[in-house]
């Protein structure tokens, strides 16, 4: 049995946990390792190729203490599974965003996972924003080196289009339609709707987006006021508890109309994957925030309005010419009615297209684990 290594954010966010699971359930014949916080452990319980080592579990404390002793190295235990396993994997969505004037650390771990490893993937990612021309000529120099890399949206692949090892698929999220044989079929669906939030506060750095908050949140309330008006049920859903969404979501209930309230709910995803998922079986529409809040509502078929928030979301309109969704900076001027009569479903050809190109993010595991 093949051993990787997975490098991935995991901080208890649905879409990122979910790349993860796509990934082990691709290869069920291959053993995948991941370190991240001991909650994991009950996240990936039902993936039987899947073994989480906690953060500060008795596998990882011993063997970073031998390494720091003798080696005098840090994070040792994650060096020798990367050492140790046929390929690191390094599987993600927004991985590769310069968020500092100063990335040497996020850089030296990259560079350091490389070299410590046999082979070397890179699947689901987009590149950039960044404002550093340095920051993307190093970059380039390392993606050249790994065996293969697959990049999310045009964008970021006409940055390393040069590069022989480099090409570009659908979001690896698609390939939960292929896995589950969803079509663009209304799945028990009721009158619904299924808002993704995220928290603005305290989003500041290169690229904040902290200033639109107050124009965000009141936008998603009179939006999901009319709906109520109009005889909807609204549920709010949380996908990264610890980035704000889940008291981003509080907040906005607290703040429709109490003659509404019987009729607004709220879920939070906390380690079950799939039972997340399903909560957007009964929508007839999402209002999507989050990106992967996006895709999935594209594969249960579901009326969608994208809240374009960063680059990531607004690079994949542009790909898929899709026309209808808002911008943060045109939320204070936007007539709520005027788009909910808009909003529209995803052509059930377009999607299965999409499905079947998200198989390429895989080109280069295919190669090296099947």
């Amino acid at each position: 049995m093949k051993k990787v290594f997975v490098h991935a954010y995991l901080s208890y966010n649905l879409g990122d946990d979910l790349m993860v699971w796509i990934l082990c359930k691709r290869y069920p014949s291959v053993q995948f390792y991941v370190i991240a916080d001991g909650g994991y452990q009950k996240v990936y319980q039902d993936i039987p190729n899947m073994t989480v080592y906690a953060y500060d579990g008795r596998k990882a404390q011993f063997w970073n203490k031998v390494w720091k002793k003798f080696r005098n190295t840090q994070d040792g235990f994650r060096k020798m599974l990367m050492k140790m396993s046929d390929a690191t994997i390094h599987i993600g969505g927004s991985s590769f965003v310069q968020h500092y004037d100063d990335y040497s650390a996020f850089l030296n771990t990259d560079v350091t996972m490389r070299r410590l490893s046999k082979r070397m993937l890179a699947i689901g990612m987009n590149f950039g924003p960044y404002t550093d021309e340095s920051y993307y000529k190093q970059y380039y120099e390392l993606l050249g080196k790994y065996d293969g890399v697959t990049l999310r949206d045009s964008a970021s692949y006409r940055l390393f289009e040069q590069l022989p090892n480099v090409k570009q698929a659908a979001d690896v999220v698609f390939n939960y339609g292929q896995m589950h044989h969803v079509s663009n079929k209304a799945i028990q669906e009721k009158k619904q709707v299924l808002f993704s939030v995220i928290q603005m506060d305290g989003r500041d750095g290169k690229f904040a987006i902290k200033q639109y908050s107050e124009d965000y949140k009141r936008f998603m309330i009179t939006l999901a006021e009319a709906y109520l008006e109009n005889g909807y049920e609204v549920k709010f859903i949380s996908f990264c508890g610890p980035q704000g969404d889940s008291e981003a979501a509080r907040e906005m209930i607290s703040r429709i109309g109490e003659q509404y309230r019987d009729s607004v709910k709220q879920y939070n995803y906390e380690n079950d994957i799939e039972e997340c998922i399903r909560q957007f079986d009964e929508a007839q529409i999402v209002v999507g925030t989050r990106f992967h809040s996006i895709i999935l509502g594209w594969l249960k078929g579901k009326k969608v309005l994208p809240v374009v928030y960063d680059e990531k979301t607004q690079n994949i309109m542009d790909d898929l010419r899709y026309s209808v969704y808002v911008k943060l900076g045109e939320l204070h001027t936007i007539d709520v009615r005027t788009v909910m009569n808009e909003i529209h479903r995803m052509p059930e050809k377009q999607v299965k297209q999409l499905i079947l190109d998200a198989e390429n993010q895989f080109w280069a595991a295919d190669y090296i684990l099947k």
